[in-house]
């Protein structure tokens, strides 16, 4: 993969037709322009980049919480390591069932509505684990959580990317992602600080209030998708996207191009014309990846305990793993446009690795906050090579195809990570041997990483999960 690849198609894209045209027609001019394209920032793109931005840090903090709660619930209720799996794995469960049965609504609905109506679900789902009584009604809540996030992933995704200016889309998905992990960040924080003053339920139901009160400022400030609204033509598209384009001091449209039957590619295409081995390559290593990624997410707290420090001290552990991988995906992005991605994510998965296996080692409070960095760092940084890596594997017709079905594969690892890290820990095996077992996925997905081949004559850009 050559060097600077990932600008490849967003240099392609910088070309503009005339900013100055009137009653320019959608074929012309709406495409390219719906994509982002443009150089300056409107208080329009603006909001809607800033909307996404924190609705992605909302998820983080609703689906990490429970790491941080996880020693409350346990005392509270006297469970085990391995009932608290259940409950780390089925949030992701329910992104995964999220993503592949809620999220194609917003492909005949809008994004905007089905955002909405996930944010909603998210945020009453939140407050209700609050009032949880028991560890089965906690599961069911939490995968209904995962649901709403699992719905709008991919359409904040499309939206940071459409209304951003092309030169800042890539730094604009990246701090999108970056986002779940301040999130993270904050919801440790807030735990370390005012936990002993309060109890779990609270924080539980807490962030599901400040869900529910983003939902206001996502109403006004979050448009619908502009390539949705040429492409699909709702009633009254036209004057939907010339209201928007004229927020944006875009040029307006006299008419909208007529657009024949979408259909998607269909997943039978990625095994054809020789992509048999490339799929199957890139399937393992999200698998591989997700599942060591989604452990070590859900269980550093406690694995921080298990390593020696007292639960406080824990909690902040998982805070310096987030800020981790904060610093990780960003570093990840700059060293981009400058490696070849397969040798920068080997490298940082063997730098997990090796992180992982020193993180069961005897050491004070400050190492072991050091090596809890270092895990974040190399292993967020490392997954997050993945997405730019299954982008250029696959030519364009099938590219989003490509990178859907290694997500779905993915999440299978996700949910099986947390799961597998609580029967371990249930099962009292020596903190050593389960992180050795977790250190095998990711020299896997290092390993495969480096077997992916380019698509000939093709370009790859940044793509968020």
């Amino acid at each position: 993969m050559p060097r600077r690849s990932v600008v490849g198609l967003q240099e392609a894209q910088m070309a503009t037709t005339d900013p100055n045209a009137k009653g320019l027609d959608a074929s012309a001019l709406a495409s390219s322009e719906a994509q982002g394209l443009g150089v300056r920032w409107s208080r329009l793109q603006i909001g809607a980049v800033a909307t996404c931005f924190i609705l992605n840090m909302l998820d983080g903090m609703d689906i990490l919480m429970m790491s941080y709660l996880a020693q409350s619930i346990a005392t509270e209720w006297s469970v085990g390591a391995a009932a608290l799996g259940v409950v780390f794995s089925a949030a992701i469960f329910g992104m995964m069932i999220g993503a592949l049965a809620l999220a194609p609504f917003a492909d005949h609905l809008g994004r905007r509505p089905v955002i909405l109506g996930a944010v909603a679900l998210m945020g009453l789902s939140m407050i209700a684990c609050g009032f949880a009584t028991n560890v089965t009604t906690l599961i069911v809540l939490r995968f209904i959580v995962g649901l709403g996030i699992g719905a709008i992933l991919a359409s904040m995704a499309a939206i940071t990317s459409e209304y951003s200016p092309a030169r800042h889309r890539t730094i604009a998905v990246a701090l999108l992602q970056a986002g779940y992990s301040i999130g993270a960040m904050l919801a440790g924080l807030a735990v370390y600080f005012l936990l002993p003053q309060s109890t779990w339920h609270w924080f539980m139901s807490g962030a599901g209030v400040a869900t529910l009160l983003l939902l206001p400022l996502a109403y006004v400030l979050m448009p619908e998708s502009l390539e949705f609204l040429e492409k699909r033509q709702p009633r009254n598209a036209l004057a939907r996207i010339n209201r928007i384009r004229g927020k944006m001091g875009r040029p307006l449209l006299a008419t909208l191009a007529d657009v024949g039957e979408r259909r998607s590619a269909s997943a039978a295409l990625l095994f054809k014309n020789g992509q048999w081995k490339q799929t199957l390559i890139l399937w393992s290593a999200f698998f591989a990846c997700y599942m060591t990624l989604y452990f070590v997410i859900a269980w550093v707290p406690k694995l921080a305990i298990e390593a020696g420090l007292n639960p406080d001290q824990a909690i902040f552990a998982g805070v310096t793993y987030n800020l981790g991988a904060f610093i990780g995906g960003l570093a990840l992005c700059w060293l981009l446009f400058k490696f070849d991605v397969r040798p920068l994510v080997l490298i940082m998965m063997l730098v997990g690795a090796v992180a992982l296996v020193g993180f069961s080692a005897p050491m004070t409070v400050t190492v072991t906050l050091a090596v809890a960095f270092g895990i974040g760092f190399a292993v967020q940084g490392g997954f997050n090579g993945l997405y730019p890596l299954v982008a250029a594997a696959y030519p364009a017709q099938i590219r989003s195809t490509g990178i859907g079905w290694c997500i779905g594969v993915g999440r299978a690892g996700a949910v099986l990570g947390p799961l597998l890290g609580g029967a371990l820990l249930g099962a009292d095996t020596g903190l050593f041997i389960v992180f050795i077992i977790f250190t095998v996925p990711l020299v896997v997905a290092g390993i495969l990483a480096t077997l992916v081949k380019q698509a000939s004559q093709d370009s790859v850009v940044g793509v968020l999960e």
